[in-house]
């Protein structure tokens, strides 16, 4: 007999209504529930990765679900902003997965999982990246291209007419401004407008513009960090055909900020490279106001000039109109290491 009995909640994706007569039409159920359920997102979390399996787990939890949101690192100060405006309580922290049941959330890459996840059960992918996932057993795994994990999240609500706290529209609603800038990434989608607008009315924020200035501005600084913080803050590890990449990135008002501390900042990437063993290491500053990036690289830096036809000079690289890592850095990486 099956031993779990877990019928997802779902997007007009899968064309189906959840929770009605004991499970989703069109999806079978699967005996008993486990005891606890962790959703969790990404290392080194972001605003999306926090607010979405909160609001995730409400959902499961009104459904009778023993449902925890948790994280794998510290919060960022954008996100204990966004958690302490609209009163949440922070997740607590998740530091082996090993025996939990787990639902990834804005991630689906085993090296952005909670450690010894290969220890653990999976139900569930929710996620808004590439794909590179491989598991031994058949899960749920809902994916669209959207802004953000939580666009899809809210999705859920209103599709299944779940009734959203206004504190949990409104870490929606920051993570989605928080994840598009405000809507200035080339990632944003239609959709992430229009449940932003549904969300922000719930939320009762009156200007989008200027509640997601003020959340950027709670991280867009460099101020008062070390270079090992600025680098892993919001750090993702890829696998690009055998070839280890690691990207973090940044956000600033100004690239000065960035430029004043270029040399610590490539030192420390020279040590954390050789120290890791990555071939590819890469800090991503992002200027939200100017829309455009600076990319400061170490290791195999001739991927990284294929990948954009440009000349990298003195382990930089400028790159204007890019803001986005997942859309814009990522992919032309990903073909550069492929054609090498």
């Amino acid at each position: 007999m099956p031993k779990e009995d877990y019928n997802p909640p779902t997007t007009r994706g899968a064309q189906t209504k959840v929770w009605e007569g004991g499970g989703r039409v069109g999806v079978p159920p699967f005996g008993r529930a486990p005891k606890k359920i962790y959703i969790v997102g990404h290392k080194n979390p972001d605003t999306d990765s926090i607010c979405a399996p909160i609001a995730y787990a409400f959902i499961l939890k009104k459904k009778g679900k023993n449902a925890i949101s948790v994280r794998t690192g510290e919060i960022n100060p954008e996100t204990k902003f966004v958690l302490n405006y609209f009163k949440v309580n922070v997740p607590e922290t998740l530091k082996n997965a090993a025996g939990k049941t787990l639902i990834l959330l804005d991630h689906n890459e085993p090296s952005q999982s909670p450690n010894n996840i290969d220890k653990a059960k999976i139900l569930e992918v929710i996620d808004h990246h590439k794909i590179s996932f491989s598991w031994p057993e058949p899960v749920y795994f809902l994916t669209e291209p959207a802004g953000a994990t939580s666009t899809i999240i809210a999705k859920i609500f209103f599709e299944n007419k779940i009734k959203i706290p206004r504190k949990i529209a409104g870490i929606l609603l920051s993570a989605i401004l928080s994840d598009t800038v405000v809507f200035r990434s080339p990632t944003t989608t239609k959709e992430d407008i229009e449940i932003s607008k549904k969300l922000a009315k719930i939320s009762k924020i009156k200007n989008l513009e200027k509640f997601g200035i003020e959340i950027k501005k709670k991280k867009a600084t460099l101020r008062g960090q070390t270079s090992e913080n600025i680098i892993f803050s919001d750090f993702k590890i890829f696998d690009f055909f055998g070839k280890k990449v690691g990207i973090g990135q940044v956000e600033v008002c100004d690239l000065k900020e960035v430029n004043e501390r270029k040399e610590e900042l490539i030192e420390k990437l020279k040590e954390i490279c050789q120290k890791e063993n990555y071939n590819l290491l890469l800090l991503m500053a992002t200027n939200i106001i100017k829309e455009s990036s600076q990319l400061l690289g170490v290791g195999e830096i001739n991927y990284l000039e294929k990948a954009f036809r440009k000349k990298v000079v003195n382990n930089s690289l400028y790159l204007p109109g890019v803001m986005s890592r997942k859309k814009q850095v990522v992919p032309p990486l990903m073909k550069a290491f492929k054609e090498i």
